[in-house]
């Protein structure tokens, strides 16, 4: 920079004494505060020119760090990305159904409550030899000897009524867990078979638990659920205490191995006349009580039974009231790994309607106002047998006997003796699915004499859920 002024200030002096004309002191000073005021522009412009370069270099220094941080921004974005999309989602378990408390169960989001939804789907198919029975085999009411029903000889039905549906909840409590269950079928005698073979759904189990309670509709407590054998059949032997109703119950553990439950039931007298005006009166529940003994060996069950019963005229005059009871024994032994037997015994007076086929639990005259309880006895013998892990068989003998009051109208056309044998082959298809063929033998005998026999083999095929 010094040199270039150097040269400037030469090419002046130059200047000066080359041009004629200059001499004078004046105007040499004009000169002199010219080349000064050039000077002082050139180094205005030299300075400017200085502060634009570092100016633009500041600009490329900030420009170079927005970039370096618009990359590093963008990197710990994508490795954020990179992270959330490796990491497993976050779930609010209120949110989604997750695994429930009862087997096979879900919890409903957004509550405590565990559901399971279960069931079958059922065909059955029928043939009866003799005596067409419908769908389901009520010993106490085949077709006598001689009559045009019995005459009918050869018939066939289809039908998926027997299909059921349940519902089970479980909900903890401070007092337990409280449990429910609904449950129904279509077993009706609804619909027509000529087109759509429609039919309602009817209620067979609602009920509540919590601890040792028990309220709502199901198996009474006179029952004996362990020991009943397996049919293909709907009803089941005769002679089996058989029964749902409403009731309140409380069950509890006397040890490991006992339990003792006592219930209050729905009463339902069911008694007869010679007159058929009788009008059962309901005032008080039937109670039961069950002892039950658990081992290796099976079980063992004690049951009892009070009824109260009482009944009019229909008219509401000439009321009559005795107190009905029964008793059953049964239970279940095993013979092995293959072989178990299953048996029960109930018997009663005025026990009618907990034994399947025994009709009128007393007999009712409203000329003396006596209401008399009739005796009745029935049960089982079965034996069931694993062929194979996936095929079994069951045979049952059943039988009642009912000893029907006389004096108290015509009872000649009134059951006296039931008989059946019940005996089929289950195959366990897969873990939900069973197909069986079951042979069904029924006889019957009235006060009169009469007598009838039916027959019927069927087939089912039960898709469970």
């Amino acid at each position: 920079m010094k040199n270039h002024r150097l040269t400037l200030a030469l090419a002046c002096a130059g200047f000066l004494t080359a041009v004629p004309g200059i001499s004078c002191a004046g105007e040499l000073q004009d000169l002199k505060a010219t080349l000064q005021r050039l000077q002082a522009r050139i180094d205005q412009l030299e300075q400017s020119q200085q502060a634009q370069v570092k100016e633009q270099a500041a600009t490329k220094a900030e420009a170079a760090a927005a970039v370096a941080s618009a990359k590093a921004e963008a990197a710990a974005a994508t490795a954020a990305a990179k992270a959330v999309a490796a990491a497993p989602a976050k779930i609010d378990p209120n949110e989604v159904a997750t695994k429930g408390s009862l087997p096979g169960s879900i919890r409903i989001p957004g509550t405590n409550t565990s559901l399971k939804i279960g069931g079958f789907v059922q065909l059955d198919g029928i043939y009866d030899f003799k005596g067409n029975q419908g769908l389901a085999v009520s010993a106490g009411e085949i077709p006598l000897n001689g009559s045009a029903a019995a005459k009918r000889k050869g018939t066939t039905t289809f039908s998926a009524r027997t299909s059921r549906l349940f519902f089970e909840t479980a909900t903890p409590s401070d007092i337990g867990d409280i449990k429910t269950k609904i449950e129904a079928d279509f077993f009706t005698s609804e619909g027509s078979e000529t087109y759509s073979n429609s039919a309602r759904l009817r209620l067979r189990h609602a009920y509540g638990s919590v601890g040792n309670w028990l309220a709502g509709q199901t198996w009474s407590n006179f029952m004996d659920l362990s020991g009943m054998p397996e049919t293909l059949e709907f009803d089941g032997p005769t002679g089996q205490a058989f029964i749902r109703q409403a009731q309140l119950r409380y069950t509890t553990a006397l040890t490991d191995k006992q339990t003792l439950s006592v219930s209050v039931e729905n009463p339902q007298s069911d008694a007869r006349d010679n007159g058929g005006n009788v009008t059962a009166i309901d005032r008080g529940p039937d109670v039961t009580a069950k002892w039950q003994l658990n081992g290796d060996f099976g079980h063992f069950a004690v049951r009892g039974l009070y009824r109260p019963l009482r009944a009019d005229d229909g008219n509401g005059n000439n009321q009559a009231q005795t107190n009905g009871w029964g008793m059953g024994v049964g239970g279940s032994l095993k013979l092995g790994a293959n072989d178990t037997i299953l048996y029960q015994v109930n018997a009663g007076e005025g026990i009618g309607r907990y034994i399947m086929d025994v009709y009128g639990s007393a007999a009712y005259d409203a000329s003396t106002a006596t209401l008399a309880k009739q005796q009745a006895i029935g049960g089982y013998v079965a034996l069931q047998h694993l062929w194979s892990p996936r095929l079994r068989s069951t045979m049952s003998f059943n039988a009642t006997h009912i000893n029907n009051k006389s004096g108290y109208g015509d009872i000649s056309g009134l059951n006296t003796d039931t008989r059946q044998v019940h005996s089929n082959l289950i195959w366990a298809v897969a873990p939900q699915m069973d197909v069986g063929v079951e042979y069904i033998w029924t006889a019957r005998k009235v006060e009169g004499g009469a007598e009838g026999t039916s027959s019927r083999v069927q087939g089912a095929a039960i898709y469970r859920f």
